[in-house]
């Protein structure tokens, strides 16, 4: 169980960079199909990272995965709530600062790259 974690995790990494990518491609979070199914999955990857943090035998440098990943929607949720607070009352979507945007996906990659690393490794 611990290895299909780590792997999928690799996969949630890729769609992390594509989000990102994205974003930074329409400098904003339109409600359509991409952004519904990337949130969807972020999401319930979420839980699984919290359930996998408690319920897994992880090593030292394996807990890195599911707590870096768990930290790392935290705070973005926690900036998209002040996000969206910002907005006037007649727009639908969010404008994502480009700084944001090139943050998340520099986590992405360093996430995946933690991933892979971890994952075939014996660490």
């Amino acid at each position: 169980m611990l290895n299909l974690y780590l792997d999928l995790s690799i996969l949630i990494g890729l769609v992390v960079i594509y989000e990102a990518r994205y974003i930074l491609n329409t400098a904003s979070v339109p409600i359509n199909r991409v952004a519904i199914i990337t949130s969807l999955i972020e999401f319930t990857w979420m839980v699984i990272s919290i359930t996998a943090l408690f319920k897994l035998p992880l090593s030292a440098v394996q807990v890195l995965v599911p707590t870096l990943y768990i930290t790392h929607n935290l705070i973005g949720w926690a900036y998209g709530f002040i996000l969206a607070a910002r907005q006037k009352d007649d727009e639908f979507k969010v404008t994502i600062p480009r700084w944001y945007a090139i943050f998340s996906y520099t986590f992405g990659v360093v996430f995946t790259l933690l991933c892979i690393v971890v994952s075939y490794s014996s660490l």
